[in-house]
């Protein structure tokens, strides 16, 4: 079997769960006689680089703008992005692996499972695994950061459409499945619990531990239930309670309510317990100190709201400590209670206090028996020969059992009436009003197009320069072009027109000066022809003449299409019977964002498009067009009675459209959901320094404390 795994972590570079298990799954698989390659981010290098670990895993490290993509896809969109390219970039050197795993987290897999989807050679028959570790949609919204605010609500997207278009979903325990539940229906998905394989260490043996050390191991943050845990001990340490609390691990995690670093909030709050040495802040310690610390204390606690599998807890129960844990996360699957460990519960009044009031009462002999059942415990759950037993047989199940459905799996999929689809011609509709100088160019990229069947209609708008006018009389003598004349009556209208007069099952529209790639409407027809429920389809979009930048669009879905437009709408490749029910451009709405309502009005009918990752289509930027000319009392009338036209499509998504704009601002002032958007509040947050300095201090840890630390004096 060969075996490729995506992750943003791996040893030695990284630490943390993600690199944890993603080592101990190479080394599971080594063992097995797997070929595995793991493909890990790495910006030090220009390009990829590929080494071998001691344990025989093969690692490529790239770099995350390999493909010039930071201009055009923020941080996240374009990490997964690069992925993609570069898993499809050594396939075609190397051939196909049987199977690929990517975790979840920053949906990384994101760009690998839309080529899969929309069936591009190198990968559309390879199985796909999302390994649920710790979904941003998840914790976020548990560390109270807004989640609606670009570009942390397009990453949350990627991770829920790559769970969804996924073939399988594997995760390490129960808790996370029903957790992501409420955000992504994953009721009829193929999923599993499989274990994480887990090798503990040899460890020294230590006889003594020191009675009363509670010691909290891991980073500050709302999620890991720091706030619950330090109000505890405050009202036991005001009763009465003498022991200390030594809390070991990052303090700089920022709470985005307060705009302050967890460390800076827990010591102003609590002060008078730091300076009388019942809080002990620890801080980051070397790697080398930890397992002392650990090793010495009579109790871990782990009081987490929201926790998929923390590491820590094997790595204590591995160590034969105490674990004191919450139920609130899947750390309640490893312990058994007053057996290998004890649980309590955040929703039960005095439950912590009482939990750990228990456990410093314990007798050595008591202890030592704890941690004795902790140390089998989780070689019972979690040594690599137990999880194999589970894990191997399911992996030559799933490629032995890949095939590619019919049905495009998308997050958001609205009723629709079944179209009827006959026959292979393509009907491209070209709307012409005084385009002579650009014509030919636009019909000469048509013809040279790889998909063999087209006819190509140029409707002229009542043209009125005689250039213009000379030219449609040559392009009348060109086999494969038809020429309509009618009055000047709009672009929305000489759209609808050509529709009308098209005779394919398959719709195009192209604007006199764009142009197209040779293989854009073979690749477009492929995908529209193989799904029932896609019934347009476009592209990331090449500008030229003006301006060489690139834009890449996006798969139009709500909540975000009802903001803002993300796709190119005016070069869109349709099933024909979809467009002319319910795509059909609205005269009223007339200022260049005709196309747009059409796509708008089109997903509100359940009739769904996606957009093809690649730079498919040549858009002409002119000073003098249309779309350069619009005003924004243009924008502002366009929205609105878009809104309104499909007021009831907008209330499903009420609350959701409401948190975009609060957060982003306006619509039509954004148009890459994956930068961050600046929403200005002050004349001074409208200054491009003001901006360029926020981000350079945003990336400097020490910077960023010393600002929050001076925006809260």
């Amino acid at each position: 079997m060969n075996y490729w795994l995506l992750t943003t972590e791996y040893p030695p570079f990284h630490g943390g769960g993600i690199s944890t298990y993603c080592y101990h799954t190479a080394c599971m698989l080594v063992a097995e006689n797997i070929t595995i390659t793991t493909f890990v981010p790495d910006d030090s290098i220009s390009d990829y680089y590929i080494s071998n670990t001691p344990e025989g895993n093969r690692i490529i490290r790239f770099n995350t703008n390999r493909s010039n993509s930071a201009a055009w896809l923020g941080y996240a969109a374009r990490l997964s992005y690069e992925f993609a390219a570069l898993v499809q970039h050594i396939i075609k050197i190397e051939g196909k692996p049987d199977i690929i795993e990517a975790q979840d987290y920053m949906g990384i897999g994101w760009y690998l499972l839309q080529y899969k989807h929309l069936l591009y050679e190198e990968v559309r028959d390879i199985p796909v695994i999302i390994t649920l570790h710790s979904p941003a949609f998840l914790y976020l919204e548990y560390n109270r950061v807004p989640t609606y605010r670009f570009p942390d609500f397009h990453t949350c997207e990627m991770e829920k459409e790559a769970i969804i278009m996924a073939d399988y979903l594997m995760a390490p325990t129960q808790f996370i499945l029903d957790a992501i539940q409420p955000y992504v229906d994953i009721t009829t998905k193929n999923k599993i619990v499989v274990r994480n394989p887990y090798v503990a260490p040899q460890h020294k043996a230590v006889n003594t531990i020191e009675r009363n050390k509670i010691v909290y191991y891991g980073k500050l943050s709302p999620q890991k239930g720091s706030f619950e845990l330090l109000s505890y001990f405050k009202k036991m340490w005001d009763s009465g309670f003498t022991y200390p609390l030594h809390i070991i691990g990052g303090t700089d995690i920022v709470f985005h309510p307060e705009q302050l670093t967890m460390g800076q909030l827990v010591s102003k709050k609590y002060e008078k317990y730091l300076n009388n040495g019942k809080l002990l802040l620890h801080g980051k310690i070397k790697p080398e100190s930890i397992e002392k610390e650990l090793h010495s204390a009579h109790v871990i606690i782990v009081p987490s709201i929201v926790d998929n599998l923390p590491y820590v807890v094997i790595e204590s129960m591995a160590l034969g400590k105490v674990v004191l844990a919450s139920v609130q996360g899947g750390q309640r699957e490893m312990i058994e209670h007053g057996i290998s460990g004890f649980l309590f519960d955040h929703t039960v009044e005095g439950d912590f206090e009482e939990k750990l009031q228990l456990v410093i009462s314990l007798s050595d002999d008591k202890i030592a028996a704890i941690g004795k059942a902790a140390k089998e415990k989780v070689a019972e759950m979690y040594d690599p020969a137990v999880v194999k037993k589970q894990k191997m047989p399911l992996l030559n199940e799933i490629i032995q059992n890949k095939k590619i459905s019919t049905t495009y799996p998308f997050l958001y999929q609205g009723q629709f009436t079944p179209v009827k689809v006959d026959g292979n011609l393509l009907s491209v509709v070209i709307p012409y009003y005084n385009m002579g100088k650009y014509i030919q160019e636009c019909v000469q990229s048509i013809q040279a197009s790889t998909y063999p069947d087209i006819e190509i209609l140029i409707i002229n708008d009542g043209s009125t320069e005689e250039d213009s006018l000379a030219t449609l009389k040559q392009m009348e003598q060109m086999r494969g072009v038809k020429v309509f004349h009618k009055p000047n009556e709009g672009l929305a209208h000489t759209r609808n027109y050509g529709a009308g007069k098209a005779n394919g099952s398959w719709l195009a529209f192209l604007d006199a000066d764009d142009k197209v790639s040779p293989n854009y409407y073979e690749k477009a027809l492929r995908v529209l022809k193989h799904y029932q429920n896609v019934f347009f389809v476009g592209s990331f979009v090449q500008y030229f003449e003006d301006t060489n930048r690139k834009w890449a669009t996006f798969t139009p879905q709500p909540p975000y299409l009802l903001v803002h437009n993300p796709v190119n709408s005016s070069g869109l490749v349709y099933k024909k019977a979809a467009f002319l029910a319910s795509g059909q451009n609205d005269r009223t709405v007339d200022y260049g964002l005709e196309d747009y309502e059409s796509v708008v009005h089109l997903v509100s009918k359940g009739y769904n498009g996606i957009v093809l990752p690649e730079f498919l289509f040549q858009y002409r930027v002119r000073g003098d067009s249309m779309i350069r000319k619009i005003t924004r009392e243009k924008l502002l009338y366009s929205y609105k009675y878009i809104a309104e036209k499909h007021s009831s499509y907008y209330s499903t998504f009420a609350t959701q459209i409401n948190n975009l704009l609060n957060a982003n601002g306006p619509g039509f002032l954004f148009d890459n959901p994956t930068f961050a958007v600046t929403v200005t509040t002050n004349a001074e947050s409208n200054g491009w320094l003001y901006r360029k300095a926020k981000d350079f201090i945003k990336k400097n840890k020490t910077l960023k404390k010393i600002a929050l630390r001076l925006k809260n004096k």
